[in-house]
């Protein structure tokens, strides 16, 4: 039996629910050097901070400033000077507004503002996003902090699909059961083939900061969804709306195949003829996976010196 889960309900369950686990651990490379360090906000600071909701009226839609607990460990955000000031920080909130328990934000908040300085610089208040809404697959799902089904049963055939095994044994059945997430998969190609396209009419190219998600979006999406279900098709396994949808999908990629080669990105025809073929060595025992290291060593680590001719 899966007991039910239980959020914290007040500041020192949130307390002690932070303390049992281990701290964040920042990832730095060579030349980033912060001009603060991540902290742990003292009990001044959490009522600081609750204060500060309260004088700005943060809150979500549906609760209130008061309906936040505070995440003790604040992430300091100022080395990303490009788009933070440099003494931005990030606290972490939870909703405890029944119903939103599952709701989680932050606010932006200066170093001097957590330290109690009266004059300390105040930045402008961001939105109250959820961490849910910055993920690639937000967009897809159907609640806002996720999806409503996850596992197996996000995998289930559409009910009102094609079933065979509701068929008569005595009469033959041609049409195939619904493959589990086809549609799904539909949805992601879909959707990178647009954002592809939205990047492509921007003219900004290859642009590292425009061009960079949209382009991962759809390498991902070409190198595991687009596979998969051109397997299924090879095998026949396909049902008649998956089949179109997926035909659909593949003309109009054809159709921007300018705007593919323009952004230096992968045509499906070129990923289908491959992957069909690694699938065929698969099935006849003829394909082995290319050796991977596991744990290269890092550009950044220095290296061993070459000994001299002397030595």
């Amino acid at each position: 039996m899966t007991r039910k889960k239980t959020r914290p309900r007040t500041q020192a369950e949130l307390d002690a629910y932070i303390a049992a686990r281990p701290r964040p651990v920042r990832n730095t490379y060579e030349g980033m050097y912060p001009l603060h360090e991540d902290l742990e906000l003292s009990d001044e600071q959490v009522q600081i901070v609750q204060d500060y909701l309260q004088a700005v009226n943060f809150h979500l839609p549906g609760a209130a400033a008061h309906d936040f607990l505070v995440v003790r460990w604040a992430r300091y955000t100022g080395f990303q000077f490009l788009q933070e000031h440099l003494e931005a920080y990030a606290i972490g909130l939870r909703c405890t507004h029944p119903g939103m328990e599952d709701q989680h934000t932050f606010i932006r908040m200066s170093w001097g503002q957590l330290m109690g300085d009266p004059e300390a610089i105040r930045l402008p208040v961001n939105e109250p996003v959820l961490a849910s809404d910055m993920m690639t697959l937000a967009r897809y799902r159907d609640t806002r902090t996720g999806p409503s089904q996850t596992g197996v049963d996000a995998y289930a055939a559409a009910p009102d699909g094609p079933v065979a095994n509701s068929l008569p044994d005595s009469v033959p059945n041609s049409i195939p059961e619904p493959v589990p997430g086809a549609d799904f998969d539909l949805k992601l190609l879909n959707g990178a083939l647009d954002d592809v396209l939205e990047q492509h009419l921007t003219g900004k190219g290859r642009e590292i900061n425009s061009w960079w998600n949209p382009a991962l979006n759809w390498g991902v999406a070409l190198a595991g969804r687009y596979p998969r279900l051109k397997y299924f098709e090879s095998q026949g396994r396909l049902d008649e709306k998956a089949l179109a949808a997926l035909h659909s999908f593949e003309a109009r990629a054809a159709r921007a195949d300018t705007a593919l080669q323009e952004l230096g990105l992968a045509s499906p025809a070129s990923v289908a003829e491959s992957a069909l073929k690694q699938a065929e060595q698969a099935e006849s025992g003829k394909f082995s996976r290319r050796h991977r290291i596991r744990n290269p060593q890092s550009v950044t680590e220095s290296r061993p010196e070459k000994p001299s001719g002397n030595e």
